[in-house]
């Protein structure tokens, strides 16, 4: 069982599974190796794993590190429709795209995302007038590898 409490007030109680590792446990990577099942799990119950090799490496829920980073990288798209034209672009950030309609232009502004974090990833994050968008890389790059993901993470549900 486990308790929140301040002051002597308990806040909530609720029952947790138990653990197999102590908190703050950090795994070398061949521990982490043999027991990727748990490491993985712990990180699926909204808690931290930490594999360390040369760098520590931390596995965490990617929204909660969407959430964290949304602040410092909002996907406030602009828009506007020109002579026929869709347009989709982001202030201070060079990446814009246009199409020839709304899907088109939408499919056209998510490969610029893609394309910007990943060229980021490999030459811009040691630029000094890009290394204030890493958020926004990092954003991108964990929904990249999902398509329909990245677009409800960039256009919402609609």
């Amino acid at each position: 069982m486990r308790t929140s409490c301040t002051s002597g007030t308990i806040r909530r109680m609720r029952t947790s599974a138990a653990r197999k590792f102590e908190f703050g446990h950090q795994f070398k990577a061949r521990e982490a190796r043999d027991q990727l099942k748990d490491v993985l799990d712990e990180a699926e119950r909204g808690g931290v794993a930490v594999v360390r090799r040369e760098k520590p490496v931390v596995l965490v829920l990617r929204d909660d590190v969407d959430q964290l980073v949304a602040s410092k990288a909002p996907l406030d798209v602009e828009s506007a429709v020109t002579d026929g034209q869709f347009a989709f672009w982001l202030e201070d950030v060079p990446v814009h795209a246009v199409g020839a309609d709304l899907d088109d232009a939408e499919e056209q502004f998510l490969d610029a995302l893609v394309d910007y974090a990943d060229l980021w990833y490999q030459e811009l994050r040691y630029a000094p007038n890009h290394a204030r968008n890493q958020c926004l890389a990092l954003r991108v790059a964990m929904y990249a590898g999902d398509r329909e993901e990245l677009r409800r993470v960039v256009f919402g549900d609609d």
